[in-house]
């Protein structure tokens, strides 16, 4: 298999109008950005059409996307998202015009092999070190949500042709049924919630995804479904500006 890309699209800053979160251009700009970024869940939705194209249909039974975001986009900017090489796990990216890295890892399926965010040295600390994470615990299980997916989000955005990577599967009949969720709206799901009761207790700050992954394990999500998610933290780290949770 050769490279296969999107080409350039331009994912758009859907939380623009979340006040005080880094989406927000006031708050961007405070922390040093050009202005409110694109979510990194917003860039895994351009990974749909071009994994099914490496892995056909399995991709969506017991395929991933696993990705460490190097560097932010804002809205509208363009950027391009490929996969390369052959067998059932393979290199995988975001790049800009000027061939910058937004984020790269890798997209696969089964479960033979480590994804690149399981494979990474998480360079882990004691948690009593640091500020707003002191009390964390890996092990600690995360909060139980009982929820369906945001089909409303899903279908607004192809009808407002904010998706990157649209798939008729996303709003009509699949090879399993009914529509399924996006990679995006499967992250919303995922971890919407689930980790409230530990930002709780950090205090002020702002968020933003670091390294994000999604796998199916079982099968697509599905729209009409209602899911009982819960997780545990898998690890805290830090950074000389950041403190780091790396849950699932």
């Amino acid at each position: 298999m050769t490279r296969i890309s999107t080409g350039m699209r331009n994912p758009r800053n859907l939380s623009a109008d979340a006040k005080g979160s880094i989406h927000d251009d006031a708050t961007a700009h405070d922390l040093g950005f050009r202005g409110g970024t694109v979510a990194g869940d917003i860039h895994l939705e351009q990974f749909g059409g071009i994994a099914v194209e490496a892995f056909g249909d399995q991709w969506f039974e017991n395929g991933f996307v696993s990705m460490y975001f190097q560097q932010v986009t804002t809205d509208n900017e363009p950027v391009d998202a490929w996969i390369d090489g052959s067998g059932n796990l393979r290199n995988a990216g975001i790049l800009t015009p000027e061939g910058a890295v937004v984020a790269e890892g890798n997209v696969g399926i089964g479960f033979d092999q480590p994804s690149a965010l399981y494979s990474r040295d998480r360079r882990p600390v004691d948690p009593s070190s640091l500020r707003m994470m002191k009390d964390v615990r890996v092990g600690q299980k995360t909060d139980i949500q009982l929820r369906y997916p945001n089909s409303a989000g899903q279908m607004k955005r192809l009808q407002t042709q904010s998706m990157t990577a649209p798939l008729d599967w996303y709003s009509g009949a699949s090879p399993w049924g009914g529509p399924i969720c996006t990679p995006l709206t499967a992250c919303q799901l995922l971890v919407a919630g689930t980790t409230d009761s530990i930002a709780a207790a950090c205090g002020p700050f702002v968020g933003m995804y670091g390294a994000i992954e999604v796998r199916h394990v079982n099968g697509p999500l599905f729209l009409d479904v209602e899911y009982v998610i819960s997780g545990e933290v898998l690890d805290v780290s830090d950074t000389p500006k950041t403190e780091v949770l790396w849950f699932r």
